[in-house]
């Protein structure tokens, strides 16, 4: 054991000399980090409808502290009633409060790792909303900061001066429950960044008008919490380095109210950047200023050019955040310069263990990311909790641990999609003698279609990650493999973990012929097809993603969706990122219409009260999948324990796929 304790060292050493600048410890204020990677604020939904801490919270948070992270940023914290802008956001209003966070911040520093622990203190102004607080939204002008939103309630200069005041309540609160210091959250059109903008700051007192005036706000808040609680003490802002939106601020008034915070005490500026309103209308070559929840069509790394233009500005510490999803990709940018830490975020939620693994050599170990979305995002703007499509066990760090297996079982684990391959790698984790049998060539199953679109192969390094734990883990892998009930009972296994996923489904449609009707599968796979121009039915994620594919080949696509609008499965950053994309390549899109019949070369599209005809070669599905669990019945029958998992219970998301997955290993 000592010798390969030796060899890890060793290897872990020469990992830190890969990545010299990312382990080399920073100041803040007066304190100092033990590397230069940072945990970014994320909202979770994990604390009570009261906004108490709960065990589910702080284990998460426990679990990234010991993970290696230098410095922990944790999410916004709501201060006042109407301030609040998540249903289990949480609180830092009541001595109760206090308490439990205190127990967060006891259960970080118990480590002994010396990782530190910031609170973001946060107040949604007029993004708020009254369905949450049953409060009208307050802001500096009664004016709604994006289209369709609530108006908010004009602020009177007591409530401004009562807000700053709060504020350094709430900076004194985080200090007494222990947290190493305080970050105030200044970007995406909440409160304090709506005070900057003339679009949302129609003040003409001393807090509106001109740039010392719509500053005012947040440097009296700086200036009052130096005076509560010392220089001494940790003090960061958060700031959208540019708004990107039409009439919205850039990067040189951005950075001139920085200098101003910079002056007024701050000791740290985190540089994001986006806020909500009108989009600019970009070039998707530059898909992050459209798409301000980052997923995995935008690049990786996107916002440190504008990070990088605040280190040059400032003298303090700049953080920089944005798709940073490797520590190559960190060292890489802090030894160019461009940013004196790196915040990491989405990642750490599918891997808390990113920076220990880089450390020691075990890169190839690390659960990658793939910016879906699908369990955080999405979720957040349903008020739901955080999820991770490829880490089951986000949520569940508090959970008693599942024992291992005894006695271990043979376990027989049909399809290597996602939901079979997780149950295989959990399956085998905790004993279990594992067969992995998959009727394709490759691992992966739906996994390799989904990478095929233009914009989602980061969806491959999931699928790499999960062949190379198989390997690790000493799974048995069989491919080619159709499966028979006569093979299963050859290999005599005690349990049976069915993951054979979903087949597509087709419309029978008059008139059209059979070698011209296929499905968005067909077209993902790279089977040879008819010929244009394309028909794609059904224009919900997979149907959307099929067209882009065919249109960046140069092909002329039509959409043809039932549904009053296109993407309504997906995140609205998606949906408007196909917008654009749609829109620059002449796709053209029916809405609430439907595919009623074929003449030779010609669809016939319904739309309201009139048919339209449109030429059509090839006309594509994407109507949605049914289950293909053929084998389960039989498999019940011969007396084994079987369990489903994935689409062959019914087609949905990855993340409900690796979910069940993991759920079967356990069970078994």
């Amino acid at each position: 054991m000592k010798v390969r304790d030796n060899q890890m060292n060793q290897k872990g050493d020469s990992v830190i000399m890969r990545y010299p600048t990312v382990f080399q410890p920073c100041r803040i204020g007066d304190i100092t980090l033990k590397n230069r990677l940072a945990m970014s604020q994320m909202t979770m939904n994990y604390a009570t409808e009261e906004g108490m801490v709960t065990d589910k919270l702080i284990a998460y948070y426990r679990e990234r502290a010991k993970g290696g992270v230098g410095l922990i940023f944790v999410e916004g914290t709501y201060f006042t009633p109407e301030g609040k802008g998540y249903i289990r956001q949480i609180g830092l209003a009541l001595r109760q409060h206090v308490e439990g966070l205190k127990r967060l911040t006891d259960a970080v520093h118990g480590l002994k790792n010396d990782t530190k622990i910031f609170l973001q203190i946060h107040h949604a102004g007029g993004r708020a909303s009254s369905k949450i607080t049953g409060l009208q939204p307050v802001a500096p002008s009664a004016v709604p900061p994006y289209p369709g939103a609530e108006t908010p309630q004009a602020l009177t200069s007591d409530q401004i001066a009562g807000l700053i005041e709060a504020h350094v309540e709430a900076a004194a609160r985080a200090k007494e429950a222990g947290f190493d210091g305080v970050d105030i959250h200044c970007a995406h059109g909440y409160l304090v960044p709506s005070f900057f903008s003339p679009m949302t700051n129609h003040r003409t007192d001393e807090y509106g008008g001109d740039l010392a005036g719509r500053t005012r706000f947040l440097l009296e808040t700086i200036r009052g919490i130096r005076k509560r609680l010392g220089n001494a003490y940790p003090l960061t802002i958060k700031i959208s380095g540019d708004e990107y939106i039409e009439g919205g601020l850039g990067i040189d008034e951005m950075i001139g109210i920085a200098r101003l915070a910079q002056d007024a005490g701050i000791d740290g500026l985190i540089v994001s950047a986006g806020t909500v309103g009108g989009k600019k209308l970009d070039d998707l070559n530059e898909a992050h200023k459209v798409m301000r929840t980052l997923p995995m069509m935008t690049r990786t790394a996107c916002l440190v050019p504008i990070a990088a233009e605040f280190k040059k500005a400032l003298h303090i510490p700049v953080v920089t955040v944005g798709r940073i999803n490797s520590i190559a990709l960190a060292e890489e940018i802090l030894s160019q310069g461009k940013a004196d830490i790196a915040a990491i975020g989405r990642p750490l939620l599918a891997d808390p263990e990113l920076p220990k693994k880089a450390a020691e050599g075990r890169e190839e170990e690390i659960r990658p990311c793939i910016a879906c979305n699908e369990g955080c995002y999405k979720r957040i703007l349903g008020q739901l909790d955080v999820r991770c499509s490829v880490n089951p066990m986000l949520g569940k760090e508090a959970d008693p641990a599942v024992p291992n297996a005894d006695p271990a079982k043979r376990v027989v684990v049909v399809g290597a999609g996602p939901a079979g391959m997780e149950a295989a790698c959990r399956t085998r984790e905790r004993g279990h003698d594992v067969t992995l049998i998959e009727k394709g060539g490759r691992l992966g199953g739906q996994l390799l279609l989904a990478a095929v679109p233009p914009g989602r192969k980061e969806i491959e390094r999931f699928t790499t990650y999960m062949g190379g734990w198989l390997k690790r883990g000493g799974v048995k892998v069989i491919l080619n493999k159709g499966v028979s009930l006569s093979d299963i009972r050859q290999l005599r296994p005690d349990a049976v973990v069915l993951a054979t996923g979903a087949q597509p489904c087709t419309l029978a449609i008059p008139g059209l012929p059979a070698d011209r009707g296929v499905t968005a599968w067909d077209v993902l796979s790279g089977k040879t097809l008819s010929g244009g121009p394309y028909l794609v039915v059904g224009a919900g994620l997979v149907g959307c993603e099929t067209a882009d594919l065919l249109s960046d080949r140069g092909e002329k696509v039509t959409l043809v969706e039932m549904l009053p609008e296109i993407a309504c499965d997906a995140d609205k950053d998606t949906k408007a990122y196909f917008d654009i994309r749609f829109q620059n390549k002449g796709v053209r899109i029916y809405t609430g219409a439907t595919l009623t019949g074929m003449e030779d070369r010609r669809a016939i599209i319904h739309q309201g009260l009139e048919d339209i005809r449109i030429e059509t070669g090839t006309v594509v599905f994407s109507v949605g999948a049914k289950p293909d669990d053929l084998l389960y019945e039989d498999l019940k029958s011969m007396g084994i324990d079987v369990i489903k998992a994935g689409d062959c219970v019914k087609p949905r998301k990855i993340l409900d796929s690796v979910e069940e997955g993991f759920l079967a290993g356990n069970r078994v």
